[in-house]
């Protein structure tokens, strides 16, 4: 075929093969050359072959943009991908799949069957139940979760779970990790009350075993609390008897009962077995060192002075006779011996504090009419 002079046109090889030589009139001699006006028509593709897609402008294939999505011009439709999308991204569970989950766990209990099913419709899909598992699994394993002792479990399982819960492997190194509010320092004589404490609950396992391990604890100190009071409260008691006899000599016992008698009129009286007696509760009572009032040798001094000027014959004489003839009587007996043997009177040191103890009381009562 000849070339087309002075066209400005560009053909493609597409175009010049769909063109090609049309065929000559019937009896003609061939005329290769002779363009007609009907275009050639392309064949149909045969049967099952694959279609070609569109052609775009100049006659080259139509193809997907480059990020591989389709477009309106090459038959893109978003209805039908989004219905795919779904369809796709959407599992298969049968509707009633928390019925069945419910009806498995139950075992034929209705009001288990009831709260299981409840639990269960807080979750969208089966996907939820199983990604619950891999979030408690993930625990597990990670040290997230604490897994509790049980009954038979062994010493070291249970030193590990201590571990796990912050107990120190020894109570008293918990001492230099307490914390005072306020800027407060711990005292050193506090140290051993608060380290006596850590002993005893150290290791608690569980809340309740805590708070019996403290109960005991502190009913314990109170015992031994009372248990050590009261033999601090003998000694005591034995070294200001010794301080006082040395003191009174053989009239120890008559000035010491005759405190009683300042509590004659005194609510509850004299009956120091009277619980509820004023003399029983003063005596009882403790001075501001925790002292016992009744064993503090500088209080019985005090009330036995006060005993002697309150009531004279009450601490002088024996019998308890208060006329005061006994004072007199025995008074003369003192000075009987002082006249017999002055010698051995003056070597007799507690005979002449007898004499001034009574001459004393019988002046007192004298003075009083």
């Amino acid at each position: 075929m000849p070339p087309i002079e002075d066209s400005k046109q560009d053909f493609s090889e597409g175009d010049l093969a769909a063109l090609g030589d049309t065929p000559a009139d019937d009896g003609g001699e061939g005329g290769g050359d002779k363009v007609t006006d009907k275009p050639a028509e392309k064949a149909a593709p045969a049967e099952g072959a694959k279609a070609e897609p569109p052609l775009a402008a100049g006659g080259e294939k139509a193809e997907p943009a480059k990020d591989g999505k389709q477009t309106l011009a090459t038959g893109a439709d978003s209805e039908a991908e989004d219905k795919a999308k779904d369809e796709k991204a959407k599992p298969y569970w049968p509707e009633n799949w928390r019925e069945k989950l419910a009806e498995q766990i139950a075992a034929g209990d209705k009001k288990a069957y009831a709260r299981e099913l409840k639990r269960l419709e807080r979750i969208a899909d089966p996907a939820g139940v199983y990604g619950m598992y891999r979030e408690v699994e993930g625990k597990l394993t990670s040290g997230g979760l604490i897994k509790k002792p049980g009954k038979d479990a062994k010493p070291e399982e249970v030193k590990e779970y201590q571990k796990a819960l912050g107990w120190t492997e020894k109570p008293e190194e918990m001492l230099t990790e307490i914390k005072l509010e306020n800027g407060a320092v711990l005292g050193e004589a506090d140290k051993p009350v608060l380290g006596g404490f850590l002993q005893a609950v150290h290791g608690a396992t569980t809340a309740q075993e805590f708070v019996n391990k403290a109960t005991n604890w502190y009913f314990s100190g109170l015992e031994e609390q009372a248990a050590a009071m009261d033999e601090a409260d003998d000694e005591f008691r034995r070294e200001a008897e010794r301080a006082l006899k040395d003191e009174y000599g053989p009239a120890f016992k008559r000035k010491t009962n005759g405190i009683a008698s300042l509590f004659a009129i005194a609510p509850g009286g004299t009956d120091i077995k009277n619980e509820g007696s004023l003399y029983a509760r003063l005596m009882g009572g403790r001075t501001a060192d925790g002292k016992m009032i009744g064993n503090d040798p500088d209080m019985v001094r005090f009330l036995v002075g006060l005993a002697q000027e309150v009531n004279p014959a009450a601490t002088v004489v024996e019998d308890g006779n208060q006329s005061g003839m006994s004072i007199d009587a025995e008074i003369k007996a003192i000075e009987q011996r002082m006249r017999d043997d002055r010698q051995k009177y003056f070597k007799d040191e507690a005979a002449q504090a007898r004499y001034r103890e009574l001459i004393t009381a019988r002046e007192k009562i004298r003075a009083r009419g």
